[in-house]
């Protein structure tokens, strides 16, 4: 019966081994910049929130039907900036591949928002994958895809 328990806790062990991620000093830095242009985005400097998008910048949200480019991000970032109050975000890295100079990032977020106006907040869970570019040792964002979790429930 004790061996059983031995090799039953060896098992679990070994799995949870198994599925820790660790990262590369160079996947780490990519990390790291992913990490801070989230920061940037939920902080007060819009501008530094648009110069984190390269001026090739093509991607697009699950929910969008067309592709987005850095003019039309530009213009949304004008329009929706202040209006809702990023209350919490976390982003867990799940993959990182880089071939010299880019970079691609898949992750999953979790955030939660309040909107100045109405006082809602609201809960944010989704996957995103990042292409990064990286120019003069800045990484920059060339394209994205992703978005919300589909809701498992009947709400």
């Amino acid at each position: 019966m004790n061996k059983n328990i031995f090799l039953f806790i060896c098992f679990i062990f070994s799995g949870l081994l198994l599925n820790a991620q660790t990262f590369s000093k160079s996947e780490q830095k990519v990390i790291d910049a992913v990490n801070n242009y989230w920061k940037i985005s939920a902080g007060k400097n819009k501008d530094a929130w648009k110069d984190v998008f390269h001026k090739s910048y093509k991607g697009w949200n699950k929910n969008n039907k067309a592709l987005s480019n850095k003019a039309m991000i530009t213009k949304w970032i004008d329009y929706n900036w202040g209006k809702n109050e990023v209350l919490y975000w976390d982003i867990n890295p799940i993959g990182v591949q880089i071939y010299d100079d880019v970079a691609i990032v898949h992750y999953y977020y979790s955030m939660v928002t309040k909107n100045k106006q109405t006082d809602k907040t609201t809960n944010s869970d989704g996957r995103w994958t990042d292409i990064l570019l990286n120019e003069k040792g800045n990484w920059k964002l060339v394209s994205d895809h992703g978005g919300k979790e589909e809701s498992k429930t009947n709400e």
